[in-house]
């Protein structure tokens, strides 16, 4: 049996192996077969380096080769109507098949260079804010923010720590300069749509949006990270909305 040094305690006459939850449930449910996401099953990839783990969602996107989703956040302010227990607060949720445009995405990341124009940004991401009033640039910092040095940071390690897939790239400085130092990229600002009935909060939560927190982003939980003003959401499609009631927030072009 393979075990991380870091997950065993040694003691006098015995050691005590930390097993997480999803490796415990799969050992008890078919205990002769290795658990899902273990080594032994060769999905276990140990401790994510710091050059990836503190990359932003957009940052990832940037860095990467294929695109099979698109995502659309939904941002709820806290002070709005329905209980904030029942709203769908983790990057994950329901799944809808919306037609991408698979064509004006290959365009502009052809090639070896990276990283990805952020043009690619807005053909990828949607955000619709569920709310009255305008929403401060700052409430969607921490979770949207493009940050040239970390962008290239990630490039440079995965260039050195795999060959396969980016040995090949080339980090084209005048890419990394069309990224902001620290900022929500004006590609990300422009696809910001908003709602003013707050009532379509309760009629997400009460159907078919699932309510528990599988798969929780803690880094959204946590105030300090992702502010405290809102919940928000992700997932590869969203109910439809009404064209007549979205538009884009009133301060938009001001951000």
């Amino acid at each position: 049996m393979l075990l991380s040094p870091e997950g065993v305690i040694c003691q006098e006459d015995r050691s005590i192996a930390n097993i997480c939850r999803e490796c415990l449930s799969d050992l008890k449910r078919t205990p002769s077969l290795p658990p899902k996401f273990s080594l032994a099953n060769n999905l276990w990839i140990g401790a994510v380096p710091a050059e990836l783990s503190t990359l932003t969602f957009p940052e990832q996107l940037l860095i990467a080769h294929l695109y099979p989703r698109v995502y659309v956040f939904k941002l709820f302010p806290k002070s709005g109507a329905g209980s904030a227990d029942g709203l769908q607060r983790g990057m994950r949720g329901n799944v809808s098949t919306y037609e991408l445009n698979a064509g004006a995405v290959v365009a502009m990341v052809e090639g070896q260079l990276m990283p990805r124009p952020p043009a690619v940004l807005s053909s990828l991401i949607a955000i619709t804010y569920i709310g009255i009033g305008c929403i401060p640039k700052n409430w969607i910092h921490s979770t949207f923010r493009v940050r040239c040095f970390h962008v290239a940071r990630a490039l440079a390690w995965l260039k050195a720590n795999n060959p396969k897939y980016y040995g090949d790239i080339v980090i084209s400085q005048r890419q990394l300069d069309q990224l902001p130092e620290d900022d929500v990229p004006d590609e990300i600002l422009g696809v910001i749509r908003q709602s003013n009935d707050t009532g379509l909060i309760d009629q997400e939560s009460s159907g078919y949006v699932r309510t528990d927190e599988i798969g929780l982003s803690s880094k959204l939980n946590d105030p300090q990270e992702a502010g405290s003003e809102f919940l928000i959401g992700d997932q590869s499609g969203s109910p439809h909305l009404d064209a007549d009631t979205v538009n884009s927030p009133p301060c938009a072009d001001g951000m």
